[in-house]
C-alpha cells in the first residue's frame, strides 16, 4: 500500500515512516499542506494520513481540498493528530475524512494493523 503521511513535526514524520516502511509499505511524506495537496496530486496514494495542527493550511483546509478534487477525491484521508476526537471528530466526518486518529492513543507498530484494517473496512462500504 503507498501511504502519504503529513505532518509538519520531522520527528512524527520519520517514527510514523520507519514503521510503515517496516511493515512493507511504501511511504510518501509532506510537511505542509500545500506539499501534501501535490504529492497526492502526484503520487495517488492508497491512503493519507493527515495531521490537523499545521501552518498555512490546516489539515482540514487540506481534506476539503482534497475532497473537492476529482483527482484526489477517492483517496480515503485518517486524521492523525493530538486533538481529542470530541473536539474535532465530527467536521472531520463532515468533511470526508474514513476515520480519525488520536496520536497519544496509538503506537507507531499499531498504527499498520489500524490503517489497514480501516482502509478495508473503507473499501467496503
Amino acid at each position: 500500500m503507498k501511504i502519504l503521511i503529513v505532518d509538519d513535526e520531522p520527528a512524527v514524520l520519520t517514527m510514523y515512516s520507519s514503521a510503515l516502511k517496516d511493515a512493507g509499505h511504501e511511504v510518501i511524506t509532506a510537511n505542509s499542506g500545500a506539499e501534501a495537496i501535490g504529492q497526492a496530486k502526484q503520487n495517488k496514494p492508497d491512503v493519507i494520513l493527515l495531521d490537523i495542527i499545521m501552518p498555512s493550511l490546516n489539515g482540514f483546509d487540506v481534506l476539503t481540498e482534497l475532497k473537492n478534487n476529482s483527482e484526489t477525491r477517492a483517496i480515503p484521508v485518517f486524521l492523525l493528530t493530538n486533538l481529542p476526537e470530541t473536539t474535532s471528530g465530527e467536521k472531520a466526518k463532515q468533511l470526508g475524512a474514513a476515520g480519525y486518529l488520536v496520536k497519544a492513543q496509538i503506537e507507531p507498530g499499531e498504527l499498520t494493523r489500524l490503517i489497514e484494517q480501516q482502509v478495508k473496512q473503507t473499501k467496503n462500504t
